[in-house]
């Protein structure tokens, strides 16, 4: 049910800007905590959530969807300007929901990200609460990239810092845009966005960096601790006239108990036309 506002924001409204530079710490921190050669430590930041929370007061924001448009890696030491503004507002089974959006660009005007978030108001509330049948099947280690349709991989696994291991997390994102990844009443997302950009970009290179796409939909908190799995699968793959060929994968993350924590779509052209 479409709600006219929250907090007097409505669609379309701005929620803010945000500043702050990528640097070479950064970027080694960001790889440190997410076991990977990943290059957008921006997703830590969590921009749309980070401007959206100022608005929130007391209110708890957890994080139920994502979506990434990368379109290049932060050159280092420039500094990031992103614009936020508000998608949409409504009501579902009685729990508000908050859409908003943000593009990320450097000081001279260089395209970094495209984002876009749906925030429940309040902690989270999992839909899941059984395993997924048949999760337990080992899936061959592989890669996406050189792949055909249908073909089915384990991407990586990541181990999570305890509650008292997470201070590299929080000062990447204290320190970016001044936020707290405790205040996400649904766990340690951002960190999950993080480690799916670090396989991709590890799997496709360059043509995902420039250019591809990532969507993830959250199904259960990620608590601190959990190990992680991801499997994918090539859903799509077709090559166009000009020889570009476009994967479609689908990402599946779960937990050691094989509770699906999310669900994911990654879409990448190769080669990107953003390369050439």
């Amino acid at each position: 049910m479409s709600m006219d506002s929250w907090h007097g924001l409505r669609a379309g409204d701005q929620i803010g800007n945000l500043e702050y530079v990528v640097d070479a710490d950064a970027l080694e921190q960001y790889r440190r905590a997410t076991n990977g050669e990943g290059h957008f430590p921006n997703l830590i930041a969590e921009d749309c959530r980070a401007m959206l929370a100022r608005h929130a007061g007391s209110e708890t924001l957890s994080t139920v969807w994502q979506r990434q448009q990368f379109l290049r890696p932060p050159i280092l030491g420039r500094r990031v300007q992103v614009g936020g503004w508000v998608r949409d507002v409504w009501e579902i089974c009685g729990r508000r929901r908050v859409r908003a959006a943000s593009f990320a660009v450097d000081e001279i005007g260089t395209e970094i990200l495209r984002s876009e978030a749906v925030f429940e108001v309040g902690v989270w509330r999992s839909r899941l609460t059984t395993p997924i049948a048949g999760a337990e099947a080992q899936r061959a280690a592989g890669s996406m990239a050189s792949g055909r349709a249908g073909d089915e991989a384990c991407l990586g696994n990541l181990k999570l810092p305890d509650a008292d291991g997470l201070s590299v997390y929080r000062r990447l994102a204290g320190g970016m845009a001044g936020t707290d990844l405790s205040d996400d009443g649904n766990g340690l997302t951002a960190v999950v966005a993080g480690w799916l950009e670090c396989l991709l970009g590890g799997d496709f290179g360059e043509d995902f960096r420039w250019g591809g796409r990532l969507s993830i939909a959250h199904h259960r908190p990620v608590a601190p601790g959990a190990q992680l799995r991801c499997d994918g699968v090539l859903i799509d793959h077709d090559t166009d006239a000009s020889g570009v060929e476009t994967r479609r994968v689908i990402l599946l993350v779960r937990d050691a108990a094989d509770h699906r924590l999310v669900t994911a779509e990654a879409v990448v052209k190769s080669p990107s036309p953003r390369l050439k």
